[in-house]
C-alpha cells in the first residue's frame, strides 16, 4: 500500500474511532453512509489498478462491499426519508444480490491459486459451512420461520440473511485453506469480512430478541470496519498475488489449519443441542438430524478422497523407489526383486534364464572431458535407446554408476549376444560398452548369476573393451586370485626412525586396486581383504606397528572379523577411501569395538575418492594419511606447503597425527618435517618389500630393502 493510501485509511479509522460521538439517528445514518460510500470508491480505484488475473476477482469483492454500501443509503432513506410500503423493502434487493457478487470475486480469487483439482477444498468448506449453518438454522432461521405473525416472504428474506453468511463464509474458508496469513490483503480481506458476518450475526440475533431494536453505535463501527478493510485491502501491494500461486502456505501449516476448522466444526452440532437444551429451548430436530446425516456423509467423502489420495500417493511413492531418479529406469533394489522372481519362475518352468552387466566404456572420460550434464544425457539416451529393444517382460535396470543389468528370462545366451550387439549400435553420442553374460542353472542362486555374468564383464573389458563375454553357470569358481603382501617403512620424519610398516597386498594378474574392485563386484570384497589381513598379520615384522587396510563396506563383515585378533596392540586399520557406506552409525560403533580392543584407525589416502572433512570429523581417526597427489609440486609451490602445515595443525587439534605418503625425495622429507607432519613414506625411504630387513632408522639416501 502507497504512502498516500495508508495515510487516507489511518485517516478512515481515526474516524471511525470518533464515530460514537456523533449523534444518534439520521445524522449518524448519513454519516455512516458516507463513510461507507468513500471506503469502497478507494477500493474500486484499488481493484482497478490490480494488473493481471487477480484484477477481475478483486473488482466483483469491491462491488459486493459497494452494493451493501447501497443498501445502507437505501436503507437510510427508508428510515428518515420515506415509510416502506411493506416488508421486504427496496434495500434488501441490493443487500441480498451483493451476497451473490461478493461469493464471486471471492471463489475467482480461489480458484486462481492452482487449487481447482483438489476436491478437499469443497468438502472441507462445506463441513464448515453446513455445521455453522446447523448453528445459525437452530437459532436464527428456525425462529423467524415458525413465526406466524410475519409474512411468508417476509419471512423467506428474514431468513436470507444469514443463510447467504452461511454460504459466504464457506467461500472465505475455501480461500483461507490455500492463501497465506503473511499477505496484508488476505488479512485485511478476512476482517472485512468477518467484521461484517458477525455484525450481521449480531443484528439479527438483535432482532429476534426485539423486533423494535436499533442498531447502536459499536454495531454500526464493526460493519463500517468491514468496508474500510475491504478497501485497504484492495489497494494493498500484495493484493495481485493473492490470486495468483506466489503465496500459498506451506502444507504443514495448510494441513493444521484444515484440521483445526475440521475439528472445531464437527463439534457445531452437538453444542447446538446442548446450548438449546440449556437454554430450555425445544430443539429442532429435524434441521440438527438431517445436518448431522449430511455432515456425516461429507466427513466420509472426505475420508474416501483420503483415502484414495493417500493409495495414489504410496503408488507414486513405490514407483519412485523402484525407479533411477536420472534415467527412469529402475534401480538395483527393483533389479534384485525382479532378478529373484525370473529365478523362481525359471525354476518352476525349467525355461531358460539369461542375464547380462553393461558398463559403458570410458564413461568416467567421457564425464570429464564433456562434463557431467552431458554424462546424465548420455546414460539418459542410452536407456531410451535400449531399452526400446526389448520385450515386456525383459528389463533393464540401473546397477550403479555407468553399469546397467538386462535381464532375459526365456532366452539363451545366444540370443542376449545379440541383443547387446544391436543395443551396441543404438548406444548414442558413439560410445561403446563391454557386457558379460550369464546363462542361468537349476539350483544356482540369483547372486552367483550376476558373480558370474560379473566376472564375463570383467574379462570384456580386460580383452579390450566394446566386447561381449559369455560365463555360464556351471563354469568352475576360480575362487579368490592369489595374493602376496608387501611390507613399506613408516618412518618419523623427524630422525627417519622406522616406526611401522604399511601391508600392501600384491597380485601377479593385476593391480591391487582393479582387483579388489572386482571382488566387490562379485561380492567376494570382504573375503578377499580378510585374505590379505590374515597374511599381513602373519607376516609382520617385528619392529613397530603393522598397518592394513580396510574398506569401510567390509567393517563388520564376518570374514574380516574371524581373522582379527582379540589383542589388536600395535594394529593401525586404514580405511580405505574408495568405498562408502550408507550405515554411518554401524561403522562408527564397529571402529569403537576395534579400538576397545587396542587398534589404530588411520584414514587412508585422504585427498581422493570420498575424502572430505565430514569423513574425518565422523571416523575421528588417529592417523590421516595424506594421498601422494597432494604431494606433487610440493618441492617448488610453497602454497602447498603452507596448506599442508594448516592441516596439520588442524589434525593436532583433532588428536590426530598426518602421514605423507609418497615422498620420494630429499627435498620433500624436508619441506614435510618442517611443516610438522609426523610421519613418511615413500620410495625415499624404501620400495615395498615381501621381506623386510630389520633396521632403525633412513639415512640421507633411501636403503634398499632384502627381497
Amino acid at each position: 500500500m502507497r504512502s498516500t493510501s495508508r495515510a487516507v485509511f489511518v485517516a478512515l479509522l481515526g474516524a471511525l474511532c470518533l464515530l460514537p460521538l456523533v449523534p444518534a439517528g439520521a445524522t449518524r445514518s448519513v454519516v455512516g453512509d458516507v463513510f461507507g460510500v468513500v471506503c469502497v470508491a478507494a477500493g474500486l480505484y484499488g481493484a482497478w489498478r490490480i494488473p493481471g488475473p487477480a484484477r477481475r476477482g478483486w473488482m466483483l469483492v469491491t462491488v459486493g462491499f459497494a452494493g451493501w454500501a447501497l443498501g445502507d443509503v437505501v436503507y437510510s432513506v427508508e428510515q428518515y426519508g420515506i415509510e416502506p410500503a411493506a416488508y421486504p423493502a427496496p434495500s434488501d434487493v441490493p443487500y441480498l444480490s451483493s451476497y451473490a457478487v461478493l461469493a464471486a470475486g471471492l471463489l475467482h480469487l480461489a480458484r486462481g491459486r492452482r487449487m481447482r483439482s483438489d476436491p478437499t477444498l469443497i468438502l472441507d468448506a462445506s463441513i464448515v459451512a453446513l455445521s455453522f449453518g446447523v448453528v445459525v438454522g437452530t437459532f436464527l432461521v428456525s425462529p423467524v420461520a415458525s413465526d406466524s405473525a410475519v409474512p411468508v416472504l417476509g419471512r423467506i428474506v428474514t431468513s436470507a440473511y444469514p443463510i447467504a453468511d452461511v454460504l459466504l463464509l464457506a467461500v472465505l474458508v475455501r480461500l483461507w485453506a490455500t492463501a497465506s496469513l503473511r499477505s496484508p490483503s488476505f488479512r485485511l480481506l478476512v476482517v472485512a469480512l468477518l467484521s461484517v458476518l458477525v455484525a450481521d450475526l449480531t443484528w439479527n440475533v438483535m432482532a429476534i430478541a426485539d423486533p423494535a431494536a436499533t442498531s447502536p453505535a459499536w454495531l454500526d463501527q464493526l460493519w463500517l470496519l468491514g468496508y474500510l478493510a475491504a478497501g485497504a485491502a484492495a489497494c494493498a501491494r500484495s493484493a495481485p498475488a493473492l490470486g495468483e500461486d506466489g503465496l500459498s502456505v506451506d502444507a504443514g501449516t495448510r494441513a493444521n489449519r484444515r484440521l483445526a476448522a475440521l475439528g472445531c466444526a464437527l463439534v457445531l452440532p452437538g453444542a447446538t443441542l446442548l446450548a438449546d437444551g440449556l437454554l430450555g429451548h425445544q430443539p429442532p430436530w429435524l434441521l440438527v438430524s438431517i445436518g448431522s446425516v449430511a455432515l456425516s456423509m461429507l466427513v466420509l467423502a472426505r475420508m474416501g478422497v483420503l483415502v484414495r489420495t493417500v493409495e495414489v500417493q504410496a503408488v507414486q511413492l513405490a514407483a519412485l523407489a523402484r525407479s533411477d531418479g536420472l534415467t527412469g529406469a529402475p534401480n538395483r533394489r527393483t533389479w534384485d526383486h525382479e532378478l529373484g522372481r525370473a529365478v523362481q519362475q525359471a525354476e518352476d518352468t525349467d525355461a531358460p534364464l539369461t542375464v547380462a552387466l553393461i558398463d559403458l566404456d570410458h564413461f568416467k572420460r567421457y564425464n570429464d572431458q564433456r562434463g557431467h550434464q552431458a554424462g546424465d544425457l548420455l546414460l539418459r539416451e542410452a536407456v531410451a535407446a535400449w531399452s526400446s529393444l526389448l520385450a515386456p517382460h525383459e528389463l533393464l535396470a540401473r546397477y550403479g554408476g555407468e553399469e546397467f543389468g538386462v535381464l532375459l528370462p526365456g532366452s539363451t545366451t545366444e540370443r542376449a549376444c545379440e541383443l547387446l550387439d544391436t543395443m551396441q549400435g543404438l548406444t548414442p553420442y558413439g560410445q561403446r560398452f563391454s557386457a558379460g553374460v550369464a546363462a542361468w542353472d537349476r539350483g544356482a542362486e540369483p547372486s552367483r548369476l550376476v558373480e558370474l555374468a560379473d566376472r564375463a564383464l570383467y574379462e570384456a573389458k580386460h580383452a579390450g573393451r566394446a566386447r561381449v563375454r559369455v560365463a555360464h553357470a556351471g563354469c568352475p569358481d576360480r575362487g579368490l586370485p592369489p595374493l602376496r603382501i608387501a611390507f613399506q617403512p613408516i618412518v618419523d620424519l623427524r630422525d627417519g626412525t622406522v616406526v611401522g610398516h604399511e601391508a600392501l597386498s600384491r597380485f601377479p594378474d593385476g593391480d591391487p586396486e582393479t582387483v579388489f574392485a572386482q571382488a566387490h563386484r562379485s561380492g567376494q570384497g570382504p573375503a578377499l581383504e580378510a585374505t590379505a589381513i590374515r597374511a599381513a598379520l602373519a607376516e609382520r615384522p617385528d619392529e613397530g606397528y603393522v598397518s592394513v587396510n580396510l574398506s569401510i563396506g567390509s567393517l563388520g563383515a564376518p570374514e574380516v572379523e574371524a581373522v582379527l585378533p582379540d589383542d589388536l596392540q600395535g594394529v593401525v586399520i586404514e580405511i580405505t577411501e574408495q568405498t562408502d557406506t550408507d550405515d554411518w552409525a554401524a561403522a562408527i560403533a564397529t571402529l569403537a569395538a576395534l579400538r576397545g580392543r587396542g587398534a589404530t584407525i588411520a584414514l587412508d589416502d585422504w585427498g581422493k575418492g570420498y575424502s572430505n572433512v565430514e569423513r574425518i570429523l565422523r571416523l575421528r581417526p588417529e592417523v590421516v594419511k595424506l594421498d601422494r597427489s597432494l604431494l606433487a609440486g610440493l618441492d617448488g609451490d610453497s602454497s602447498r606447503a603452507d596448506a599442508l602445515r594448516a592441516l596439520a595443525e588442524w589434525a593436532r587439534s583433532m588428536g590426530a597425527v598426518v602421514c605423507a605418503e609418497g615422498i620420494e625425495t630429499r627435498e620433500q622429507w624436508a619441506i614435510l618435517r618442517d611443516v610438522g607432519i609426523a610421519l613418511g613414506q615413500g620410495y625415499h625411504f624404501g620400495r615395498p618389500a615381501f621381506r623386510v630387513a630389520p633396521r632403525t632408522s633412513v639415512g640421507a639416501t633411501s636403503a634398499a630393502l632384502v627381497v
